[in-house]
């Protein structure tokens, strides 16, 4: 038998050819034979001699062997345990294989059937949750010969499980088949039992995936005939499975149809929300790259409404401005919800609770139903078959898609909805990371404002006209405003919030202080050096003659401007420049000193001013020490 990673081909005349899928297959498969189990590999191992065992196997056949020698179980080859390693390469390649027998076994399972009127899979999870798109199923209804060359439009619901979606479809299917009917008479009799897409009331979901009903119903339209299809979704909300497959399957349900109905209890609540973000966040990312756009209508129909007793769209489009009100009072932790609901594309309907007897009855019979809930089902299928044939589906350029190009984009689009990983397994996950990118963010935008104040001190000019006291009130403006930010961005219950702002105020108090205290022992010597480069120039102007007066006048300028607050810093270095030289001067420079000394007094007052507001940073220039020196 052979177990080498080399192919050996087949010597029964029973097995099927290589040229042939399933001959390929079984080729693969001999390939990768435990000699010893006769199975497929498990943790697949390779010795010295080049052949591959289950790594139970080999040990266990190494254990129970007499000879003291470690050998090859298929060609005695001497080996050494030591040299024995994990083939990871070859374990990938059997998982690889055992995938394509069980998609060929798929395959010959009858997926479709020719008989017309019937609810179709055309997409399913696998055992581990992936997409998988029944190309055949799809292939049958949107390109049959009906269908293939004429516009389509596909109704599709997604909701919670067991609130009613397959219910609705099977009312909107006996609506379809009686188009003429101008009274209630298409709703059926008192006691029909409801037939169609599988449904029971209860609380365990019966269809899984995204199901279609493969018969198309011809409706009339300006430009010749729309061929309309019925899709029911379930799982988009399914707390059982994986949320990132959920979301998917939601997406893919979007991205097929043309109107979509969002199925909803009671109310919209802030978990749909979430879930609509979701789905629209995932619709949009993978149906850009096929030029569809990720929903075209779409109707929220709330079901069990009780408050306030106004059904219908009337009490819809109230309820609908209701939501818009309350998503543009925090417009950033919702905005594609937003922008959807926002367009006239998107429609509110409101129906009341059905009645007990209907809820725990299993024939769905119209004799069950209370009477408002009666009349508000007659009427929104109405208006359904009524506007059905304007929900063309279209791509991104409004172009009408028939239902062969719909099937090419559709078919494409499953293998790259595959290929997207979004990362996230619930709404409350998706939350945190969104508010920890959110803190990161904000985090970085205080860094970046640290940063350029630091620059901005470095010039012994600049540095002067913001005083510490400034310069504290500037970053603890800035901190608050980033905290609002924050309050404003971040998604989910309180309690995650808050501890998502006090992890960021806790950061910009530590930053700012750092920053601070730097800040101020960088000043000091910046002043002191400024007011003793003052001193000493405005004595140096009069030389020995005036030096004296000019000083005097300088010294008691500035000594009563800058004597108070961070300023006194700046006069140290003045007296200390200006005494320095005192003795040089004579009685000339009393007029002259009179003169710059009022000019000294005014020049430290507009600084002292200035060190209220916010200057635009200056470039560092090297002279600017001489030009403080020679003012």
């Amino acid at each position: 038998m052979g177990n080498r990673n080399s192919a050996k081909p087949p010597t029964s005349s029973t097995v099927p050819t290589s040229r042939t899928v399933g001959g390929m297959i079984h080729n693969l498969q001999e390939d990768i034979i435990c000699s010893i189990c006769l199975e497929s590999f498990k943790n697949p191992v390779s010795i010295d001699c080049g052949h591959n065992f289950c790594q139970d196997c080999l040990f266990t056949h190494w254990n129970v062997s007499l000879n003291s020698q470690y050998r090859c179980p298929e060609c005695r080859h001497l080996c050494h345990p030591e040299r024995m390693y994990l083939d990871a390469r070859l374990k990938r390649l059997v998982e690889k294989i055992k995938q394509l027998h069980l998609l060929e076994e798929v395959k010959k399972m009858p997926t479709t059937s020719s008989v017309l009127g019937q609810p179709v899979q055309l997409v399913s999870l696998d055992d581990n949750g992936n997409l998988y798109l029944d190309a055949e199923a799809l292939s049958s209804c949107l390109e049959q010969e009906e269908v293939k060359d004429t516009p389509v439009c596909l109704i599709s619901t997604i909701g919670e499980q067991r609130r009613g979606k397959s219910f609705l479809l099977n009312f909107l299917l006996r609506k379809l088949k009686n188009l003429a009917a101008t009274d209630n008479s298409w709703m059926g009799q008192e006691d029909e039992p409801l037939t169609g897409f599988e449904w029971h009331p209860g609380i365990n979901c019966i269809t899984k995936g995204i199901w279609i009903w493969n018969q198309p119903f011809l409706v009339p339209s300006e430009n010749g005939k729309v061929a309309l299809f019925l899709i029911d979704t379930e799982g988009s909300m399914d707390i059982e499975r994986s949320m990132e497959n959920s979301v998917k399957l939601s997406a893919f349900s979007m991205l097929l149809s043309s109107y979509q109905i969002l199925n909803l209890s009671h109310m919209l609540k802030d978990p749909d929300l979430e879930y609509l973000e979701m789905f629209l966040h995932v619709a949009e990312s993978v149906g850009r790259q096929y030029k569809l756009k990720p929903i075209q209508h779409l109707d929220l129909l709330v079901r069990d409404w009780v408050y306030p007793a106004t059904y219908g769209f009337q009490g819809g489009q109230d309820y609908l401005q209701e939501i818009l009100q309350r998503l543009k009072g925090q417009p950033s932790r919702h905005p594609q919800v937003l922008q959807t609901l926002k367009s006239t594309n998107s429609r509110c309907y409101l129906m009341p609770y059905p009645g007990k007897k209907l809820v725990m009855g299993t024939e769905g019979t119209i004799a069950d139903m209370d009477e408002d809930f009666r009349e508000c089902l007659k009427n929104y299928g109405n208006d359904i078959a009524r506007s059905a044939r304007m929900h063309i589906k279209r791509n991104q350029d409004s172009i009408p898609l028939t239902g062969t190009q719909l099937a090419i984009k559709i078919k494409d689009l499953s293998d790259l909805m595959k290929q997207y990983h979004f990362g996230f397994s619930s709404p409350i996950q998706m939350a945190n990371t969104f508010n920890l990118n959110t803190k990161e963010q904000l985090q970085k935008q205080f860094t970046k404002f640290i940063q350029e104040q630091e620059q901005l001190s470095r010039s012994l000019i600049t540095s002067l006209r913001v005083t510490p006291a400034s310069m504290t009130k500037r970053v603890q403006e800035k901190q608050q405003k980033l905290l609002q930010e924050c309050n404003d961005l971040l998604q989910g219950d309180e309690p995650c919030r808050t501890d998502i702002v006090s992890c960021l105020e806790n950061y910009l108090q530590c930053e700012a202080k750092d920053f601070l205290e730097y800040y101020t022992r960088r000043y000091k010597p910046h002043a002191i050096k400024a007011g003793i480069a003052i001193g000493v120039g405005a004595v140096g102007l009069a030389g020995g003659a005036v030096g004296a007066g000019v000083a005097a006048a300088l010294l008691a300028a500035e000594a009563i401007v800058l004597s108070t607050g961070a300023a006194a810093t700046f006069a140290i270095g003045t007296v200390a420049g200006a005494g320095t030289l005192a003795l040089v001067g004579g009685g000339v420079g009393a007029g002259v000193g009179n003169r710059i000394g009022n000019a000294k007094v005014q020049e430290v007052r507009n600084m002292a001013e200035d060190n209220n507001e916010v200057e635009e940073e200056e470039e560092v220039n090297p002279s600017d020490e001489r030009n403080l020196i020679s003012s």
